[in-house]
């Protein structure tokens, strides 16, 4: 009877080891859905200054037309930051739920495991109860031999030792279990409170829909002037794409000129004539250079580069939100259609501006509503980043991927607290959230 519990003392042992190894993947498990709750309330915590600088900015309108045709500008950025903070909020109640299905199973498992301790202490006990230390010592006693003593005494050792371990898995297992049910309670609050917060958020997006509503209703009553805005827009708009035009063709002129000035140089060398074969030489020698004195090698290498990083590109700022898409936006009042070339980025007031792949700049020049616009060369790819408060690069500088451009948009900004930011392949203008990472869920 006594070796059966010696060799449930060794089966035992995998066991705990088992049980252990549970208790530490439930805690990294749980630490891990926490590490990302800390982020997602990272990216909340940012969104709220950026609505609280919108909000502190709608405060200061008034009923006029031309406020309240800019605050149903920062309105409409306004919302978008909302939905995007209420989406994030989700997120991390989704997070939440995740994290009390983790902490409900392990509790479920220490349960488990703790009535198992308990009904093999209980069957310890009956068997001691009913044979008493009495029989433990005339098994000693009737020993044949000292080994068999001996041997009989170890065992019988390593019983009681077993019984105290017991006890020790005992204790230990309501203790995991106790901090466990705090555990679940402390999450089952957060989680009601993260709730309510999403409750009291869409309540406040819904104020703000209803004045936005109220908005356009004010600015139907003054059409003409708002198809004026439209149309300056517009023309802002294809003022910055016509530029991109013509710069793009500059380029293709220096392109094609360096193509013409190898094909001359090769004739030249067919040449029979020594003296006029050396004198054509020398006129086609000389190549035509771009101005940052880029090689073509290196335009290549950009373009093959930013072509790899299709959907994986780094954002230009940190912390940023699109608020206005690319692509034709129809408005809301007048119904007409303006098409954007690239998007919005909101981000805190004045931060960091990085290229996203390696390239030189090839202009810096105003455009009307969009403030300093840096153009960066990719190869085929150009990039732009617009509505800057500061400029810390000049023409013609190469840059390397993550390099400080400058500083986004602030108050004082034509469009206010944003980064414009436009993408080329070619000839047309794509729409930067192909390219751009996405963020992580």
């Amino acid at each position: 009877m006594n070796y059966r519990y010696v060799i449930t003392l060794l089966f035992l042992v995998p066991l705990l080891s088992t049980q252990l190894f549970a208790q530490s993947s439930y805690e990294d498990r749980r630490s891990e859905i926490i590490d990302k709750q800390s982020t997602t309330r990272s990216q909340i915590e940012n969104l709220e200054q950026q609505i609280q600088s919108y909000n502190e900015r709608l405060g200061q309108t008034t009923e006029q037309y031309e406020q309240i045709y800019e605050q149903y500008e920062q309105l409409r950025r306004l919302i978008t930051l909302q939905e995007e903070k209420i989406r994030q909020m989700e997120q991390e109640q989704s997070q939440i739920r995740e994290e009390i299905t983790i902490v409900e199973a392990n509790l479920n498992e220490l349960e488990t495991r703790l009535t198992s301790l308990i009904n093999e202490y209980k069957s310890t006990l009956t068997y001691l109860y009913k044979h008493g230390r009495t029989t433990e010592i005339a098994l000693i006693l009737t020993s044949t031999s000292v080994n068999q003593l001996l041997v009989r005494s170890y065992y019988l050792s390593k019983f009681d030792q077993h019984r105290q371990a017991q006890a020790n898995k005992i204790n230990i297992a309501q203790q995991e279990l106790e901090e466990s049910k705090e555990d679940l309670q402390s999450t089952r609050e957060r989680n009601r409170e993260a709730i309510a917060s999403i409750e009291q958020e869409k309540r406040d997006l819904e104020q703000q829909e209803n004045l936005q509503s109220r908005n356009v209703e004010l600015l139907k009553q003054d059409q003409e002037n708002l198809r004026n805005q439209v149309a300056t827009r517009q023309s802002q708009l294809d003022e910055l794409d016509s530029a991109l035009d013509e710069l793009m063709a500059e380029e293709e002129r220096v392109e094609e000129a360096e193509r013409e000035r190898q094909r001359m140089l090769a004739e030249a060398r067919n040449i029979e004539d020594d003296d006029e074969r050396r004198a054509a030489e020398a006129r086609y020698s000389t190549p035509v250079l771009r101005e940052s004195g880029v090689s073509d090698d290196e335009m290549r290498a950009f373009e093959d580069e930013f072509a790899a990083a299709r959907g994986n590109l780094s954002w230009p700022v940190e912390n940023g939100t699109i608020t206005e898409k690319f692509g034709e936006r129809v408005h809301p009042v007048l119904g007409t259609r303006t098409n954007n070339p690239g998007v919005d980025i909101a981000a805190p007031s004045r931060s960091t501006v990085r290229v996203v792949n390696d390239g030189y700049i090839y202009e810096v020049m105003p455009f009307r509503n969009f403030g300093e616009v840096v153009l960066v060369n990719h190869g085929n790819y150009k990039t732009a980043y617009g509505n800057l408060s500061s400029i810390f690069v000049r023409k013609n500088q190469v840059l390397q991927k993550g390099d400080v451009i400058g500083l986004s948009g602030d108050e004082n900004s034509m469009r206010g607290e944003v980064l414009f930011f436009l993408i080329r392949d070619g000839s047309q203008n794509v729409n930067p959230e192909s390219w751009l990472q996405q963020p992580v869920p």
